[in-house]
């Protein structure tokens, strides 16, 4: 396998996390949407490795227009099928654990799209991992439709409550970036990563969004 950790002189990259199951049209429209914009700001997107759901969307249309696309997936979701066959690479891990643990570690930012259990679990390990020092990574919100708003409350009411307080400093905008717009969202992103700002191969294209 070869080693994708962080290194000078390179694209920028970002994991997404993002759902596998069946969603709404909405969703998937805006999954395509981002991994279309990464592509053409040549971005390298990693992500689950699914072929299904918004994670099919995202890797499909980032591909369609060139993109770099690694997917890590679980040994056992790779035994099944679900790995999607045509990504320009594809890594399979011993276990969720470990795909968690490898999606940080190879990302110089980090974005989440709706999802399900599986999104809420690696949301909250990056952010608890930040809260506690231990990654750097900017993490943001693509909130479609309103997606996140219920768990973006959830946040601010355990920061009203002190449940985030003893984390000296932090702040909740320290946590996440949100916006229901992708185009925003990565020129939010990206500055945050420290690695040099990417532009559109085709900035006529790049005001689309769902």
């Amino acid at each position: 396998m070869r080693d994708l950790t962080r290194t000078a002189g390179r694209r920028l990259r970002i994991t997404v996390f993002c759902g596998a199951g069946p969603a709404d049209p909405r969703y998937l429209r805006a999954a395509a949407v981002l991994g279309r914009l990464m592509a053409e700001r040549d971005i390298h997107l990693v992500y689950g490795g699914g072929r299904t759901g918004l994670m099919g969307a995202l890797a499909n249309s980032a591909l369609a227009e060139g993109g770099e696309v690694t997917g890590v997936i679980p040994q056992a979701l790779h035994t099944v099928g679900i790995g999607h066959p045509g990504l320009s690479r594809l890594e399979v891990v011993v276990d969720m654990a470990t795909r968690k643990k490898r999606l940080t570690d190879l990302a110089d930012g980090i974005l989440a799209l709706p999802g399900g259990l599986g999104t809420l679990d690696e949301l909250a390990c990056v952010w608890a991992a930040a809260a506690h020092g231990t990654h750097t990574r900017p993490v943001g919100l693509l909130n479609t439709l309103g997606y996140y708003n219920p768990l973006i409350n959830f946040l601010r009411k355990a920061v009203a409550a002190g449940f985030l307080a003893h984390h000296h400093g932090l702040r909740l905008d320290d946590l996440m970036l949100v916006d229901d717009d992708p185009v925003r969202l990565l020129h939010s992103l990206a500055p945050r990563t420290g690695c040099p700002d990417t532009a559109p191969r085709e900035l006529a294209n790049a005001q689309e969004t769902t």
